[in-house]
């Protein structure tokens, strides 16, 4: 194989061995986060990084380095873009070149769902396991506050999980910081058992976090997180992404089966491998008993 341009940072030519993937690397920014999910992308496919680029944020910077990509004669078998400014290059500009990305929240939000040449692994958590969750916590009722923009395709997805779960999920659909917070005093007159945070931009706003906080003490509704910071603010019960560096490893995965020969089209994203954590403070507080069998897999804040 030949070389490819120097452009930005060159790691280095395209001369490897029969058994290694050649693959380039697009980087949101050279974060620990990202750094860390590359390690995790390493330890699961043998291949060789033959072009980086860190865009430093810069979205021209990205595309800069994905047109070049695509004028080389010779070009990887792979993009792993890594973060969200760098599947949006990818996403907008288009590539001949299968992608797989990792370290990014709501993929469909950017990619869209119609079928193309971009799979990868997602920081999102299973909704089919935030829902068992709160049916082993006895929780029929469960209310969310979301955004149609950033989270409107994984709330319509959650109806449906919810109806087959036998749950029954509340919705207010908002625009602004100042309209979820408004919208808890709604969800509590329908009967919500359970208030679910969603991994919306604008509902893990730090002011909306601390009134959903308030109101789950002030009315008794158990708050369902997304992360160990969410329990120790007052959570019963978060469900994470195991470690950005497993993300990276399932990204690693996908494109290992990819190289394999399965069309990229029929690959579908993948949720994160998840960690429970639970509050037990809270759950006391509220008079929520937690299953042993849950509290065996958790993390507990006593």
């Amino acid at each position: 194989m030949g070389r490819l341009f120097p452009l930005l940072l060159l790691v280095g030519s395209i001369a490897t061995s029969a058994s290694a993937a050649d693959v380039a690397v697009l980087l949101s920014a050279k974060v620990d986060a990202y750094e860390e999910a590359l390690l995790g992308f390493e330890e699961a496919l043998d291949h060789e990084i033959v072009a980086h680029c860190d865009m430093k944020g810069d979205l021209a910077r990205g595309r800069t380095f994905l047109k070049k990509i695509e004028q080389q004669e010779v070009k990887p078998d792979l993009i792993l873009a890594v973060g969200i400014w760098a599947l949006q290059v990818v996403a907008e500009q288009g590539t001949s070149v299968p992608v797989v990305y990792t370290m990014v929240l709501n993929p469909p939000s950017v990619v869209g769902t119609e079928a193309r040449n971009i799979t990868g692994a997602s920081m999102n958590v299973s909704v089919e396991q935030t829902f068992e969750v709160l049916k082993k916590l006895g929780i029929s009722r469960v209310g969310t506050v979301y955004t149609s923009e950033q989270t409107g395709y994984l709330v319509n997805h959650a109806r449906q999980v919810a109806s087959d779960a036998g749950l029954e999920l509340f919705t207010k659909e908002v625009r602004t910081a100042g309209d979820a917070i408004k919208s808890l005093d709604e969800l509590n007159a329908e009967g919500i058992e359970a208030l679910w945070i969603v991994p919306d931009k604008t509902i893990l706003a730090n002011k909306v976090l601390k009134e959903m906080v308030l109101f789950s003490f002030q009315e008794n509704v158990p708050l369902l997180g997304l992360s160990d910071r969410h329990t120790k603010m007052g959570a019963v019960v978060s469900i994470s992404f195991a470690s950005t560096r497993d993300i990276g490893r399932q990204a690693g995965e996908l494109a290992g089966r990819l190289l394999a020969g399965e069309p990229v089209a029929q690959l579908p994203y993948t949720t994160a491998r998840s960690k429970l954590t639970v509050n037990l403070k809270a759950a006391q507080k509220l008079g929520i008993p937690i299953p042993s069998s849950m509290l065996e897999e958790a993390t507990v804040l006593k």
